[in-house]
């Protein structure tokens, strides 16, 4: 929630518990109206949930207004906005809840990579025009449409806070305050001179967000409150980088006269191609159909009666060949909605019910710190033998889901909505087709690793601010594994009393305990097809390597047997590779896991140790680790010819995982307790590092 107004002076009251029928399990921030916190639903469903602040809700007239605008809110289509789920009072306090949006803002993709270019920048302009014909179309204006309100989701750019500035002109009234409700820079001239707020005022502001996004400054300058209305009134807009026929819309839509600009109708028509006519035709009607829900939702944007229906059936045409005129934005993809985790996972024996809370997302991805209740729960999401050592209350950033912009394309009568390839030039990415597959990762939310350890479990994909955690807790979770069709993952928990195997759902739901024999801070690893699990059990005080079922059907059954100490196992359909120190020194080795009583081959030599390895997708080149603080990335043939260095550091490096593809590898640089994880390709080119800012995040796995 981003405001104009402020909290009054004060301490700020307690955080609630619990708000009408939502747990509420962290605060993502506060703004003009109250504080919006990360709720959760009966089901299990994240919410953003916005509660007005003490002297708002006192005013019998604001409350009224706050609920009418909800009530309207409920109608608008949710496929572009924020969709408003719940809203009513509690103790006192008014509340608003919406879907919760996964990906960083506008404003913060502006602030972390600067303007945008292209497909992307003509993707945020559709999908913003999209937003504002549905929420007119139900007699709401937003008032206060600017990047910091435009989320950018995997589903394209969602438009939320539409509709609850007009409450806030209540409040305004109630105190005579005199205060403009809205954002310097954002505010058209008829708020700043008094006149009559309507849709024409959010095409305005639309103007102003698209500029800004072209350009990464406002059309208008910086400057004190006073100065920037003076230029909403009589100066130009300075419209920079922006060019036709964007430009043009831009242009009139900045329009000192309402009257004289276009709707959001005649935006969108024109931003994709069709003939939307003088701001005074009548008005076509264009349908949007949800590609993910399409018998479920097929709503209808802006309706003139006896106009026939307009339901933007352009023929589909490839990217990078648009029609004259016509800005490309991309290969049509399916809309996707974001998965909401869920936790329905079986507990180990002893094993606490509180479910997990995922407090380190935020509502509508916007980053915000937040620090963990005064008192720990005890005994959450707790294995056999208790919580880990060394954990402890603490503060954490909250890891927001990093998210690139999106590009839109409008074929066949269905507004699609298209992620980008932050590989390409023009999307977000570097020109080397460098891909954005998201890793498994372990987060720690306290420096100390391996002396103690913080880890948490979560998912970032490259090029996003923030990794999104999947597994939180007290315990201490590390080692992350893809299963082969990247539907689950397998990881590490570890406790003062031992360590054991857990499995769980790609978004983080479904986490489940699977073993209690697993030896230490060791690596799990997944069979190729999915059913099974090898990892190190101890047998007469040497690590052995066992491999057990992942859904049952089976005990699981030791495979080695022999005296040398071992770990750190990788499967393939080319074998199990691992490192042992069956000759002396930690060497690489392979043994086929079906057969193991066959002869183990040994594929590194020499008295240098050797560790981590990983096979290639292909099961032909195998990545490890050479030599031991510091320790280098190497790469060798499957048969263990052709070993060569790809690294060329002088820190400790380790922990290598392949891409999908097979052309990058993700390792981890530097001191154990501040790692960087980087990639680099196979050949030992484009070296970078992949580390969002202010994130401690290790052991990928890609």
């Amino acid at each position: 929630m981003d405001g104009s107004q402020e909290w009054p002076a004060g301490p700020p009251a307690a955080d609630p518990e619990r708000v009408g029928p939502f747990v509420v399990e962290a605060r993502l921030g506060e703004g003009g109206m109250g504080a919006v916190y990360l709720g959760r639903a009966a089901d299990g469903t994240q919410v953003a949930v916005k509660v007005v602040r003490p002297d708002l809700a006192g005013h019998p007239a604001f409350r009224a207004r706050f609920h009418e605008e909800a009530r309207n809110a409920l109608r608008v289509a949710s496929f572009c906005t924020a969709r408003v789920l719940d809203h009513g009072e509690d103790g006192g306090r008014a509340y608003l809840a919406t879907e919760f949006i996964e990906g960083p803002s506008l404003q913060q993709q502006l602030d972390a990579s600067g303007p945008l270019t292209g497909g992307t920048l003509h993707g945020v302009a559709v999908g913003v025009a999209t937003a504002l014909v549905a929420i007119h179309s139900v007699g709401l204006v937003h008032r206060d449409l600017k990047p910091g309100n435009v989320l950018l989701s995997r589903s394209g750019p969602r438009v939320i806070d539409f509709g609850i500035a007009r409450a806030l002109d209540e409040a305004a009234a109630l105190t005579r305050t005199g205060q403009l409700i809205g954002t310097p820079g954002f505010l058209a001239p008829e708020q700043v001179s008094g006149g009559d707020i309507t849709p024409a005022t959010d095409v305005f502001a639309w103007g102003c967000l698209v500029a800004s996004a072209a350009n990464g400054r406002n059309p208008f300058g910086t400057g004190p409150v006073h100065v920037m209305a003076a230029r909403a009134l009589h100066a130009e807009p300075d419209l920079g980088a922006l060019t036709e026929p964007l430009a043009a819309l831009v242009r009139a839509a900045l329009d000192k006269d309402p009257a004289r600009r276009p709707s959001a109708r005649d935006l969108l028509l024109s931003l994709v191609g069709a003939d939307a006519g003088p701001p005074t035709s009548p008005a076509a009607t264009v349908v949007a159909t949800d590609p993910g829900h399409p018998a479920a939702q097929r709503t209808r944007l802006a309706d003139s009666p006896g106009t026939p229906p307009h339901p933007l059936t352009e023929p589909p045409r490839p990217a990078g060949n648009p029609a004259p005129g016509e800005p490309a934005y991309g290969t049509p993809q399916p809309h996707r909605e974001a998965a909401r985790p869920q936790d329905d996972r079986a507990r180990a024996p002893g094993e606490s019910t509180r479910p997990y809370g995922d407090p380190a997302r935020s509502g509508g991805g916007i980053p915000q710190p937040w620090t963990e209740p005064a008192t720990e729960p005890a005994q959450q999401n707790v294995p056999p033998g208790g919580p880990a050592p060394g954990r402890r209350r603490r503060s954490r950033a909250l890891l927001a889901a990093g998210a690139a912009v999106t590009a839109a394309a409008v074929t066949a009568g269905v507004l699609y909505l298209v992620w980008p390839d932050p590989g390409r030039k023009g999307s977000g990415g570097a020109a080397d087709g460098f891909p954005r597959d998201a890793m498994l990762v372990r987060i720690d939310t306290e420096r100390g690793w391996p002396t103690a350890c913080f880890g948490d479990i979560g998912r970032y994909t490259p090029g996003a601010a923030a990794p999104v955690p999947l597994v939180t807790g007290p315990s201490c979770d590390i080692l992350p594994q893809w299963s082969p069709d990247r539907r689950r993952f397998a990881f590490t928990r570890s406790t003062d009393t031992g360590a054991g195997v857990y499995v769980g759902n790609a978004d983080g739901t479904g986490v489940r305990w699977l073993a209690s024999d697993l030896s230490g801070r060791s690596r799990v690893a997944w069979s190729p097809d999915g059913t099974r699990l090898a990892y190190p059990v101890i047998v007469d005080r040497v690590r052995q390597f066992t491999v057990r079922p992942v859904d049952g059907g089976g005990a699981a059954t030791t495979i080695t047997t022999d005296p040398a100490d071992k770990d750190d196992p990788m499967w393939s359909r080319a074998g199990l590779v691992f490192w042992s120190k069956r000759d002396g020194t930690a060497q690489i080795y392979t043994l086929d896991p079906d057969r193991p009583a066959q002869q183990w081959k040994r594929l590194t030599s020499g008295d240098v140790p050797a560790g981590d390895p990983a096979w290639s997708p292909d099961g032909r080149r195998i990545a490890y680790t050479r030599g031991k603080n510091p320790g280098e990335i190497w790469v060798m043939n499957a048969d263990g010819t052709g070993g060569h260095r790809v690294t060329t550091g002088t820190e400790n490096e380790s922990d290598p995982s392949w891409s999908p593809d097979g052309r990058w590898l993700a390792y981890v640089r530097g001191p154990f307790t501040d790692p960087v994880v980087r990639a680099i390709r196979a050949d030992g080119t484009g070296d970078r590092v992949l580390t969002p800012t202010g994130a401690l995040i290790a052991h990928p796995n890609w």
